[in-house]
């Protein structure tokens, strides 16, 4: 009789080793997902961040210049690595790495493009940054800016 009870001391003790295994591994697998979307986040937090900064730096050069022209030469001045689209009006492109440095062509995971229009002395520049593998929309930026020259006929 002593050792029925043992065995089934034993079985229940197999039994609560059992639950709180599976309690620690269903906690410990919710607690991986968290981590897991964190970082998703956060990555992606990032990667706006600097789509934001690029676009408006480029932004800032549109809204400094004289034209199409004047606005081209700035962002070509400034970065080494853009392409510009033999169309009129241009597009420019700038293709960056993971790490959001200006590389070549071609070879970037990131791609910010820039194209323009000018109409009754308004130049608009539409400017997005795109990621390059899934191809996906990062951040748009529309600019405005009036320019300052005279009319032709004046």
């Amino acid at each position: 009789m002593n050792r029925k009870n043992r065995a089934q001391s034993s079985s229940l003790f197999l039994l609560e080793l059992i639950l709180a295994i599976l309690f620690f591994s269903l906690a410990s697998a919710v607690c991986v997902q968290f981590f897991v979307k964190s970082h998703l986040m956060s990555r992606n937090a990032r990667n706006l961040n600097y789509a934001v900064n690029e676009c408006s730096a480029v932004a800032e050069l549109v809204t400094a210049s004289d034209g199409i022209e004047d606005a081209c030469s700035l962002i070509l001045t400034l970065y080494e690595e853009a392409q510009i689209a033999e169309t009129y009006p241009p597009n420019i492109r700038i293709d960056y790495d993971e790490t959001f440095t200006p590389c070549r062509a071609g070879e970037g995971t990131y791609t910010l493009l820039t194209s323009f229009t000018e109409k009754d002395q308004m130049l608009t520049a539409n400017i997005s940054m795109k990621e390059t593998a899934p191809d996906s929309l990062i951040y748009e930026l529309t600019v405005k800016h009036h320019l300052q020259r005279r009319p032709a006929n004046e």
